[in-house]
């Protein structure tokens, strides 16, 4: 009996040990205090390689670090401790998924689907998580449970973010009705819930019997404090003036909310010129010219870039082309910049001093390794279609690497009048990017740029881009796209005309209308400020862009 009680006695002992040293550790890590947290968690996986919390511990702190070879192996000894704690599967999807490795990380997530959670923050992250994987509707899945749980009425702030993000993830699904009701209970729990109301005034269409104009006046007229806040307050009352056909007191409203947006940034359009400038100078026909062994290429035919401007109908044309079923719509990738400077610092001995300089280096990378594994990060979404698209449209500024690197892909600029794509550029009140649309001159500097750009591509790579205008689209639906589908080599499908019964996922600016029907209201719309876009006009005019 008494070698028993020496026994449970010294189990206890350990425990409180263990309990100690973990409440130490994670009192250093919540404090940042690094050094300190990395010393206690290698203590404790020293003393007691048997305890799962210790190992789960280490990967949070390393994973916060970057550092996530080492948080994925320590997570894994938690795992083969205890296999069935979804917090630890968690912590290995969340590592995988930065490691961007998503076959693993979708094959790890199936464990963690469709589960009752308890706890506000872990359904959120859940959310969170699935929202990456892009499975909209397990995010809503968790966005709802934490909605269950919270308590309206002593936590409405909380609650209105909830309903704020549900709505995002409805709306992402075309589900434009819940999204509707769910801002609505976001604004009702809290009036300050200011990205609500822009949101709320995208979703559709406004009617003089049904929209928000007083109310949105009054939320400007009370006072808003943040500038970002009041910003978008003025977007999203310009947007249901302009549906109103209200166009001056819209345009009023868009000039203030941009002049807002544009005193918040640090930002200097001359950089961006001096890049586009630049991309033309290193990609020059010589460049092209001296490579043309297709041995140091690429031979993977499956990608097809719709590029160029933001807000030219590029969704649209995504819409028609994905609608064949022999292409996968994989949506905004950031993949093949984040490629290139992967092959960027595999050839530079010292990082680029400036952006002139990347683009020059650029020019100088394997060029066959940068489209493999491009192709590679685009998996496991991608390869189970003939060809992918991949829509982001500042992938207009790689044209040159994409043609060294997949000449065989597929590319697609989608163009649209110049005064219309500037001005709705100007409208949008965009979350990242795209710095040179609060300001009409820097945003026709810009233009003019881009342009000249795109004139580039299309002299030193001849044959090798398609082109689309809106405008044609509209006018000729089934025509153009014909044109589109037999330029991916691709038979044609009645449905690619009836893009509005695709019923894939949309994260653009466009989501809304993506499930609408053609329609021609959004053609020639500039005109109706045609004395306030003048400054651009000119600007366009000056360097040889027709606007009429």
């Amino acid at each position: 009996m008494l070698d028993q009680n020496v026994s449970k006695n010294s189990i206890s002992s350990s425990s409180e040990d263990i309990d100690s040293r973990l409440d130490q550790a994670w009192t250093y890590i919540n404090d940042q205090n690094v050094p300190l947290a990395q010393q206690a968690c290698q203590n404790i996986n020293q003393l007691f390689p048997m305890d799962a919390d210790g190992w789960y511990a280490t990967s949070f702190l390393a994973f916060q670090l970057k550092q996530f070879n080492i948080a994925l192996s320590t997570i894994d000894k938690a795992i083969g401790l205890q296999p069935s704690n979804l917090q630890w599967q968690f912590q290995k999807t969340n590592t995988l998924l930065s490691m961007a490795d998503k076959a693993q990380a979708k094959q790890m997530a199936l464990a963690l689907k469709n589960q009752t959670l308890h706890n506000i923050n872990h359904c959120c992250d859940y959310a969170v998580l699935f929202t990456q994987l892009t499975d909209y509707q397990q995010a809503g899945f968790y966005y709802q449970q934490a909605i269950a749980l919270t308590n309206e009425k002593h936590q409405p702030n909380q609650s209105a973010q909830l309903y704020f993000n549900l709505a995002s993830i409805e709306r992402y699904q075309g589900n434009i009705e819940q999204a509707e009701q769910h801002l609505n209970q976001a604004i009702s729990l809290n009036s300050q819930d200011f990205e609500s109301y822009l949101l709320r005034s995208s979703l559709k269409k406004q009617s003089h019997e049904s929209n928000h104009i007083k109310q949105l006046e009054q939320v400007l007229a009370q006072g808003i404090k943040h500038p970002i806040s009041k910003a978008q307050v003025h977007y999203a009352l310009a947007k249901e003036q302009e549906d109103l056909a209200l166009f001056s007191q819209s345009f009023q409203q868009l000039a203030q909310g941009a002049k807002v947006r544009r005193a918040q940034m640090k930002y200097k359009v001359e950089h961006d010129l001096s890049t586009l400038q630049q991309i033309r100078k290193t990609f020059s026909q010589k460049c092209f010219e001296q490579q043309q062994d297709l041995s140091q290429t690429c031979s993977n035919d499956e990608a097809i870039f719709i590029l160029g401007l933001p807000r030219t109908g590029s969704t649209l044309v995504e819409r028609i082309v994905s609608n064949h079923s022999d292409v996968f719509n994989a949506g905004e990738l950031n993949c093949f910049a984040l490629r290139m400077m992967d092959e960027v610092k595999k050839t530079a001995t010292v990082p680029p001093k400036s952006r002139e300089e990347l683009v020059e280096l650029t020019s100088k990378i394997d060029f066959k390794a940068l489209g493999e594994n491009y192709i590679n990060s685009t998996r496991p979404e991608t390869g189970h279609t003939k060809h992918f698209i991949d829509k982001l449209p500042l992938n207009s500024l790689y044209i040159g690497l994409i043609h060294l690197a997949l000449p065989k892909a597929k590319i697609i600029h989608v163009t649209r009048h110049p005064l219309d794509t500037c001005y709705s550029i100007y409208k949008q009140n965009f979350t990242n990017g795209y710095p040179f649309s609060y300001d009409l001159t820097e945003l026709a500097q810009y233009y003019i740029e881009h342009h000249k750009m795109m004139q580039h591509w299309l002299t030193v790579l001849p044959n090798s881009i398609h082109q689309v205008a809106y405008e044609d689209v509209v006018n000729d639906l089934t025509a153009e796209a014909k044109k589109l589908i037999s330029r991916c080599q691709l038979d044609w499908q009645s449905q690619c005309s009836d893009f509005q019964t695709n019923i894939a996922p949309s994260t653009t600016a466009s989501a809304s209308q993506v499930r609408q029907p053609i329609y021609q209201s959004s053609k020639g719309k500039w005109r109706q400020f045609e004395q306030e876009l003048l400054p651009i006009k000119l600007l366009l005019e000056q360097a040889g862009i027709c606007c009429d």
